[in-house]
């Protein structure tokens, strides 16, 4: 299902003449593939060659182009290289691999993905890319080894990450999840400011006031939009929330289940807990089974994402669920806007609440 590209050619055979001034535009790039050809003191249309895989250059020389051409920061021109043959309809698909425990959700996302491109006559190549050591110029070497119209670009990647700085300044057609906008580059988020109403609202109503709170990572946006929105909700009811009662984790199971009993010794009266993502809800509530704590009797809990394996813990966990099939259908309708020419815009689909065993109204004495 993964797919990945490692050659730095074209997949369409080209004459010098059409790629000559291939290199990135002025004021982005300064390599270009003339600079290429001066450092090795070879023709252009030989440099030309190399870097695309025409015939006519002998392995060692077109080995030492490719490894200058990389060396140098050389990027190829992807306007100038859509002139080489005709569209190749493939749409690359980036989805982050972790080093750590982390949330497979976005996996949902494939099969909505895939048919909604192909409803559009386009298909969809799959590219796992390390998200923390992250390969300088990967992005490119992926889009020109399989002549890729344009990218969709999973989460966490943001704005900040090299992968979406290379896709702006290349200016390829490309959809995120991370609202990042561009002139060639829109966005598509699920509403997590509203989300995490939505969690808040359901604790609140389900007569809970002393609720904790479980963040991810410090300064991600989606934490900071879920625990706004938490906190709007709160303070629909008068209730400004204690800041005491929120711990951090790092999205992971582990951080979940240390988290949680450390937030439930230091406030023993907390009768909810509010989870910035599945897995830490789900640690939670091992956690609290270890300490006989009950859930929900004790403790109601709200995880985020509606992960699938999140219906078989125990109890089954009550999550704010992203609308995937919307998003990805909108996503793909997005990037196909652009390909045709408009620009960059951004779009939001609201969350929904799955209602399962986890939240129960709490007892009033």
């Amino acid at each position: 299902m993964i797919g990945t590209g490692s050659t730095f050619k074209s997949a369409q055979p080209a004459d010098a003449t059409t790629v000559q001034d291939v290199g990135i535009k002025p004021g982005v790039q300064d390599v270009g593939i003339k600079a290429v050809a001066k450092a090795l003191n070879l023709s252009v249309s030989t440099v030309s060659r190399a870097l695309n895989g025409v015939y006519g250059v002998n392995a060692a020389t077109r080995k030492l182009v490719e490894e200058t051409a990389k060396s140098m920061g050389y990027v190829p021109h992807l306007g100038a290289k859509q002139l080489v043959g005709k569209s190749s309809n493939l749409i690359g698909v980036f989805i982050p691999q972790f080093e750590f425990e982390a949330s497979d959700g976005f996996v949902g996302m494939f099969s909505p993905l895939q048919n909604a491109l192909q409803s559009y006559g386009k298909d969809a190549l799959f590219f796992s890319i390390p998200f923390s050591n992250y390969q300088n110029q990967r992005l490119t070497e992926c889009i020109t080894s399989r002549s890729l119209e344009g990218c969709i670009i999973f989460p966490p990647f943001s704005e900040a990450h090299p992968i979406i700085q290379e896709v702006l300044r290349l200016q390829v057609p490309c959809v995120n999840f991370e609202d990042v906008i561009g002139p060639r580059c829109s966005s598509v988020i699920s509403d997590d400011r509203e989300g995490g109403r939505l969690a808040g609202r359901r604790l609140l109503e389900g007569g809970h006031r002393i609720i904790g709170y479980m963040n991810g990572p410090p300064g991600i946006r989606i934490c900071k939009e879920r625990y706004a929105g938490f906190c709007e909700a709160l303070s629909e009811f008068g209730i400004e929330h204690d800041s005491s009662l929120v711990v951090i984790g790092d999205f992971s199971g582990a951080s979940g289940a240390k988290s949680a009993i450390e937030l439930r010794h230091r406030h023993p009266e907390m009768t909810a807990l509010f989870c910035a993502n599945d897995l830490m809800a789900m640690g939670a509530i091992m956690e609290f089974a270890r300490a006989g704590i009950l859930v929900p009797e004790e403790v109601s809990i709200v995880g985020y994402d509606g992960d699938t394996f999140s219906a078989y813990t125990s109890p089954p966990l009550t999550t704010i669920s992203h609308a995937r099939d919307e998003i990805s259908s909108r996503a793909v309708q997005m990037l196909m806007e652009i390909i045709k020419g408009n620009s960059g815009t951004k779009h939001s689909v609201p969350p929904q609440l799955k209602e399962r065993q986890s939240v129960a109204r709490w007892r009033t004495e």
